[in-house]
This record gives structure tokens, sequence and C-alpha cells, in this order.
């Protein structure tokens, strides 16, 4: 009893050690970057603000059967931002995360509110409250008297850290070639790794799960795009390093304390799900037989590691604020909470139904008939083969509960889900991939015990 207590003793000590290494990370990262003069950028933020302008706060692209939205709204939001950062006051600049801030003229400021965030009255649609983050950014690059600067201190804008040096570098539209670029590389080199590691109709169905939700559209919106980049990334660190990983809770850990830095709750979602099925497919390729329990045990690790991470790390942003800078950040979060939580007036199944029709119908239609396609395929092929179907079954399951892991968020995030069902529908790439892959697992020989036998 006293070394399993001495056990949960030093495990705890490691996580609190971590994330305060964590927390020291974002805040240094955030310090440097914030000493970058906005003057540097100066010139590249008023050229983004003319293509931000002429593409509208929300950019449809018209794929024949459906439109895809980007919203370009906050990507000139997280601009605006970037820009008012103060580089002679940096801590304050980065903590308290002002737009429209410009030293010697701006002369009003207004505190982060309960619900939505603030702008000048100029560019507030007075009939529905909806705001013009594009018209006030390309306003205020282009010579307007803006005098009024509003917080948005409840998230930590991590993505300065990479914003604010590209943005000294290169405009808008560059920018997004390069999150293209970036994302095609990290799709590229996880496909490879995937059919290295596991088998082709595996690293397919990642990449089939990634086009449903039209993942090249999303590399055209800053915001949306960084989110979907840290689940790439964590997959492949778990693909290259997973032998060398030994608490997989603490990796999980760190991921849902980075998705908080960097997100501004658009799909943080992936980097829990995307994840999470490459860790169980890499557990179960070297194993010999299903163990329903241990895939239990792991599920609630990762889980809980990544929900405790990532709260934890959002609520250390509110802490910190409101100690240091006497802003009421703690009960203005739990009023947010409480009204992106819940909604009378939205049900679940209306939500579910709702995201089914943003997803990619001709990749959605390919998914079903892979699917069918496959398993009665496999069975032909094997029909007088042995086929584990039991053991099959139960390496099934943790991907059956990933699957519902979106349909579980929409539950505990139902407004902020369904009015911003254009981009959160994407955490349906989780549900997608898991379905293929419980297709390709349940009749399947096991190829374990052919090995065996030959």
């Amino acid at each position: 009893m006293k070394d399993r207590l001495r056990k949960i003793s030093r495990s705890s000590i490691m996580y609190i050690l971590t994330f305060v290494i964590l927390i020291g990370i974002y805040i240094v990262s955030l310090f440097v970057s914030s000493l970058i003069p906005s003057s540097r950028m100066e010139e590249n933020v008023r050229k983004s603000s003319e293509t931000l302008l002429n593409e509208g706060e929300k950019v449809g692209f018209d794929l024949k059967y459906k439109k895809e939205y980007i919203f370009t709204f906050t990507d000139a939001l997280m601009i605006n931002t970037a820009y008012s950062i103060d580089n002679t006051k940096p801590i304050q600049s980065f903590i308290l995360a002002r737009k429209n801030f410009i030293p010697g003229q701006t002369k009003y400021f207004y505190v982060d509110s309960q619900y939505n965030l603030g702008a000048n009255p100029k560019y507030i649609n007075e009939s529905n409250g909806d705001l013009y983050q594009t018209k006030e950014l390309y306003a205020l690059m282009h010579g307007e008297n803006i005098q009024d600067s509003y917080e948005y201190a409840r998230y930590w804008h991590g993505y300065l850290v990479i914003l604010r040096p590209l943005l000294a570098l290169f405009q808008y539209s560059t920018i997004r070639i390069i999150l293209f670029a970036i994302t095609f590389i990290l799709l590229a080199i996880m496909f490879v790794l995937i059919y290295k590691k596991i088998n082709l109709k595996t690293a397919l169905a990642y990449i089939i799960g990634l086009m449903a939700v039209n993942i090249f559209i999303v590399t055209q919106s800053i915001n949306e795009i960084l989110i979907f980049i840290l689940a790439l990334v964590s997959s492949i660190i778990l693909l290259v390093k997973q032998e060398k990983i030994k608490r997989i809770g603490m990796f999980f850990f760190i991921i849902g304390s980075i998705s908080s830095f960097i997100d501004l709750l658009t799909a943080p979602l992936v980097t829990l799900g995307l994840t999470a099925i490459t860790y169980f497919l890499l557990l179960q390729s070297k194993e010999e037989k299903a163990d329903i329990k241990k895939y239990i045990i792991e599920l609630l690790k990762i889980g809980i590691a990544w929900s405790v991470g990532y709260g934890l790390t959002w609520a250390t942003k509110w802490i910190i604020t409101q100690v240091f800078f006497n802003r009421q950040l703690i009960y203005q979060a739990m009023v947010q909470i409480s009204f992106r939580s819940s909604s009378s007036k939205i049900s679940l199944l209306d939500l579910i139904n709702k995201s089914l029709t943003y997803l990619s119908k001709p990749v959605t239609i390919v998914v079903l008939c892979i699917c069918a396609i496959y398993c009665i395929v496999t069975i032909l092929i094997n029909f007088k083969k042995k086929i584990n179907v039991k053991d099959n079954i139960k390496k099934c399951i943790p991907f059956a509960i990933i699957f519902f892991f979106p349909i579980v968020w929409y539950a505990v995030v139902k407004q902020h889900s369904y009015v911003h069902i254009f981009f959160t529908y994407r955490i349906l790439v989780i549900s997608i991939i898991s379905l293929i892959v419980i297709a390709s697992k349940i009749f399947e020989k096991n190829i374990i015990e052919d090995n065996k036998e030959n």
C-alpha cells in the first residue's frame, strides 16, 4: 500500500512539475514574440487587412455539391490582436490580448465581457449585434482614428508565438500558402509512417477522414488549421517515438495543454481523437491478443490526462489575469462555460444531423462504400480461413468508444457547436476514421497468429 502511495505521489509531482514548466514555456514564448515591434509588421498587416476586407467575414468555397465556409472573421481578430501588442509592455499586452490598440491613439479600454467580444460601434450591426472584424481591421490600418480598444483575455492566444513572426515577414495570403504546404508535408509524412508501421488501408483511412472535412480548405484559415497541425504532429511523434514514450498519460496531458494554449475553441477535440486512434493502432500492432480491460484503462488514462491538461491550462490563464491584472475573469469564464455548454432550444440529435450535412458528401459516400465492400471482400477472401471474430470485435472496442467522442463534445459544448457548426462539424473526422478502422479490423485475419503458424 505504501509503495502504491509513493508511486502515486511521484506521478503527481511529475505532472505538477510538467505543468509548471509548460506554463513557463508559454509565458516566455509569448513574451519573446511580443518584443517584436508592431512597426515591423505594419505593412504586411495593412496588406492582409485589404485581402480580408475583399473576402468578407466568412468565405465560401463552391464545391458544387455544397459550399464550404472559412471563418475569416476570427483571422482578422487574430491579426488585429497580433498587431496591437505593445512591445514596450509585452507582458501586459499578451495577457490582456487587446485589439485596436495603437500607442498615443487609443483612449478608451474595455475589459473582456461575459459573452461576445466588443467592437467599435461603427462596426457592429445594430439589428443583430454582429461584429465586422475585417472592416474594423481595415479601418484601423488605413488611417481611421479608432480610439477604443477591447480585451480578449479569456484565451491564452498562443497562436501569437507563430503569427507575430510570420506577419513580420509575410502577408496573410502568403501565410496561407505556408500553412497549406506545412499541412501537406505533415499529411505525407503521417501517411508514409502509418503505411510502414501499420498498413496501407489504415493510412488511407486517415486521408479519407481528413478529406471528408476538407482539410486543404481549412488551411486557408489560420484559426482553424493550427489545431489540425498539432493533431498531425502529435500523431507523427507517436508513430516515430512510441516505444520511447514511457508515460502515455503525460504525453496526452501535454497535448491537451498545448491545444488550450494555441486554440480559440475551434475543434480542439481532434488533438485527442486523432492521436488516440494512432495510439491504439500502434498498441494493437504489437499485441498478440485483445485486452478489453487494458483498452478501457488506457482510454480513461489518456482521456482524463488530455482533459485535465486542456482545462487546467485554460483556468490558469483566468487566474493569472485576475490576480495580476485585476480582471474578474474567473466569474466571466464560468458564465461563458454555462452559456456555451447549454441551450434548451437545441437538441443533441438536431446538432448531430446538422453536422452531418456539412461533411463532404462524395467522400462520405466513398467511406460508406469502402467500409461495406471491404467487409464483404475480406469475408470472401478469408471464408475458408480461421478468423477470430470475437478477438477482432474486442480490438474494435477502443475505436468504437473514440467514435462517440464528437457526440460527447456536442453534448457538453452544445451552444457553441451549434452556432459555429460550419467549423465545429470538423471534429467528425474522429468518427469517420474510427468507423473505417472498425470496418477494416472486424473481419481481418489475426496476422500475429498467422505468422506463428508459419
